[in-house]
């Protein structure tokens, strides 16, 4: 009868999904590194699109569609500690909830499927959930934007339009945190034993989407917008630090939407303060200033100390990159190194690439690109109305 009752709930979950709107593959590795601003270059967990791609922080944005039914196939190449994906503030059951002891766990080499429906639209997290205080700072984490349905560029159905919209993740790193003595460990969710979290957190490193100090400062990672035009900013702290984003006062900020929901009254003001595993939806609007500066501190919860102030750069151009679709179609390596980049997009009509003058360098419709005899630099793709940032360094 026990065989029975399994065979009858895995076919009924099955057939709850037999239309599957959306799958993503996620690779979780615990093999790789990150070259910080400084050059230090620490060890770190994460996950990739592919098994081919190597791990960054924070892992690839998934864009889904409110209402998709969505398939994450979660493969762990760890080569250790087992993984999961916890799918923080989406509304999915229990078992897909990524929690080990109430879910399951996904060790070295195999699979393991999360399905649900994507809910309403918003700004989630990703991130590992097996001893998942180590694990998250070890840079097992990314964010989930789930569009709604009628457009993809607005804040939820009957919502605010807006022209593009930048992800911020903050989060920080403690270099004593990824330290082979402290990141080589096993674990087991039926019988757990104890993992050894140092007890002291001191993070060197405040970063934004993987980036810090005169990373940011570089031109290839600025934030780009065009002139008069409304940007949706999603703010996420994935950090053990509070953060403040604070914005100029000629961008006019409008936090309209707290953890994927819309607030009651939106909150009038320059300073947006996140807490860690929070997210906010702040609309801004620029004008005809060349440039932006967002500040974002980072503070002790104890202390409320100051820890670290970083700068986020908002660049006018006018043809402006569409960041909220980066994901849809991806090219690498980018950024190239040779101007060399490729994808796996069949283009069913040519592309056009352009220097950030607006100037048309080249048209095609190529799995290969290659810029290699242009100067270093940021150039756009821009295919069947979307645009794309190639980076050549």
């Amino acid at each position: 009868m026990r065989i029975i009752f399994i065979l009858i709930i895995i076919a009924n979950s099955i057939s709850s999904f037999s239309q599957i709107d959306y799958t993503q593959l996620i690779v979780g590795r615990s093999t790789g590194n990150i070259l910080l601003h400084d050059g230090a270059f620490p060890r770190i967990f994460g996950f990739a699109n592919n098994t081919s791609d190597i791990i960054e922080i924070p892992g690839p944005i998934l864009h889904m569609i409110e209402g998709d039914s969505v398939l994450i196939d979660f493969l762990n190449m760890s080569q250790g500690a087992p993984h999961t994906i916890h799918l923080h503030g989406l509304d999915v059951d229990q078992e897909n909830d990524g929690v080990p002891s109430l879910s399951f766990q996904v060790n070295h080499a195999e699979h393991g499927f999360y399905r649900f429906k994507a809910p309403h639209a918003g700004t989630y997290i990703y991130h590992c959930h097996v001893v998942s205080t180590l694990h998250v700072q070890a840079g097992m984490y990314g964010v989930i934007v789930v569009h709604p349905q009628e457009n993809s560029y607005l804040t939820w159905a009957g919502g605010e339009q807006y022209g593009r919209d930048f992800v911020w993740n903050a989060s920080e790193i403690d270099t004593f945190w990824h330290k082979n003595s402290v990141l080589n460990h096993l674990y087991d969710a039926a019988t757990p034993q104890p993992v050894a979290v140092p007890d002291v957190y001191a993070p060197q490193y405040f970063l934004i989407n993987g980036k810090s100090d005169s990373q940011l400062a570089d031109p290839a990672n600025y934030n780009y917008a065009l002139p008069n035009e409304d940007v949706y900013t999603r703010l996420v702290n994935i950090g053990y630090y509070g953060v403040r984003y604070i914005f100029p006062s000629s961008l006019n900020a409008r936090t309209i939407s707290s953890d994927g929901r819309p607030l009651p009254q939106q909150q009038i003001g320059d300073t947006v303060e996140v807490l860690p595993g929070e997210r906010y939806g702040t609309m801004i609007k620029t004008g005809t200033d060349a440039n932006y500066l967002v500040q974002v501190e980072y503070f002790d919860l104890n202390t409320q100390v100051v820890h670290s102030t970083q700068t986020l750069t908002i660049q006018l151009s006018q043809v402006g990159l569409d960041e909220s679709n980066i994901n849809f179609i991806l090219f690498y390596p980018n950024p190239s190194n040779d101007g060399q980049f490729f994808t796996s997009t069949i283009f069913e009509e040519e592309y056009k690439i352009m220097n950030l003058m607006g100037e048309t360098i080249l048209s095609s419709q190529s799995q290969h690109i290659d810029l290699s005899k242009y100067s270093d630099g940021i150039y756009i793709i821009r295919y069947k109305g979307n645009s794309y940032k190639l980076v050549k360094q």
